[in-house]
């Protein structure tokens, strides 16, 4: 069974010859091949020679493909600055208000990030895409994108404001779009797989009554939206997102990615036989920090929680740093073939 065949068994709720694995490296892979993220991130050949090493020295079963989180919002009007050993972050945000955002969209123009992106997952799919499982994220959902464009803290204090929240569901409309859009270049290019990371709009940070009442349903819509193309997703909300996880798996997403706070037992509990769960290593603590001991104990604890039934995709539960330890990568992977094997 090779990657992509195991990877898609898991995802269509059938048991594998082992456990796959996800390592959510594209931030460390241009350091493995003598490039800064800015070198890789601004170059597809670039980008995607990188991933393309990196599958081939750690044979992880999907390679996860993404430039940052703030290529949308560069693509939509905002100001970026790249880094050399992190991902681009915004710098400037052109719109005075909701209002001057929303009568200024006309659809999305891929810019720098977003190409890089679109060429990059053509390049990696004609090399490996027959024999290893390719995903190409659309970055941020809908709420996230819209605290890049407008400031996180503009955007929590305005949804108080039930005028405003009016105009933050047309922006939200908006990203939601954008992000569709994307996700058709990426069919185009021939991901097996999208994602949707929306990390703002998780219970760190907002409650789970607004999201269901705000959120949820732009998630149900892009989810929807993908499904008309063709295309799976997976949804990544950082934190603990135990009191949303029901609401995760009614947008429809094959998978949710999720972290290391969470409650394991609950969210496995509530989403078995529904959905895949990806995960849940800490990227930080453990996966960066940490030794290999530790990673295949880790390792070992999640794949006795999440995979003895399927449905599970043995991964960090956010992205890798620019530092992680290529041992500890290695780690994950020998963790999988040696407790991850079904009888």
């Amino acid at each position: 069974m090779n990657s992509y065949k195991r990877v898609e068994a898991v995802l269509n709720g059938r048991i594998p010859d082992r456990v796959p694995v996800n390592l959510i490296n594209f931030i460390c892979a241009p350091r493995e091949v003598g490039l800064t993220v800015k070198e890789a991130f601004k170059d597809a050949k670039k980008y995607s020679y990188a991933q393309l090493k990196a599958q081939e020295k750690y044979s992880h079963d999907m390679v996860s493909l993404q430039t940052g989180v703030v290529g949308l919002a560069h693509s939509l009007g905002c100001e970026i600055k790249y880094y050399d050993t992190t991902c681009p972050v915004v710098v400037g945000r052109p719109y005075k208000c909701y209002k001057d955002f929303i009568e200024s969209y006309c659809g999305l123009k891929p810019d720098e990030l977003l190409s890089t992106l679109i060429e990059a997952t053509k390049l990696v799919v004609r090399e490996i895409g027959e024999n290893v499982f390719i995903r190409a994220d659309s970055e941020l959902g809908p709420f996230s994108l819209a605290g890049e464009i407008f400031g996180l803290d503009k955007l929590l204090t305005d949804l108080m404001d039930e005028n405003k929240r009016r105009d933050i569901k047309d922006v939200l409309s908006i990203c939601s779009d954008a992000i569709i859009k994307l996700s058709k270049y990426l069919k185009e290019a021939g991901a097996h797989l999208t994602g949707i990371g929306d990390s703002l709009s998780g219970p760190d940070v907002i409650s789970p009554n607004i999201y269901k009442d705000v959120v949820f349903n732009f998630h149900k819509q892009c989810g929807d939206n993908f499904k008309k193309l063709g295309l799976d997703f997976v949804l990544h909300i950082c934190g603990n997102a135990t009191s949303i996880i029901d609401k995760m798996v009614d947008t429809g997403a094959i998978a949710l990615e999720l972290d290391y706070k969470i409650n394991g037992k609950k969210c496995r509990d509530i989403t078995l036989g529904k959905c895949t769960i990806i995960g849940n290593l800490d990227p930080s603590e453990v996966m960066c920090n940490g030794t290999p001991e530790l990673i295949m104990s880790k390792a070992k604890e999640a794949i006795e929680l999440f995979g003895k039934d399927g449905w599970f995709i043995l991964s960090p539960g956010c992205d890798l740093p620019y530092e992680t330890p290529e041992e500890n990568m290695f780690a994950l992977v020998e963790a999988a073939k040696k407790y991850g094997k079904y009888k």
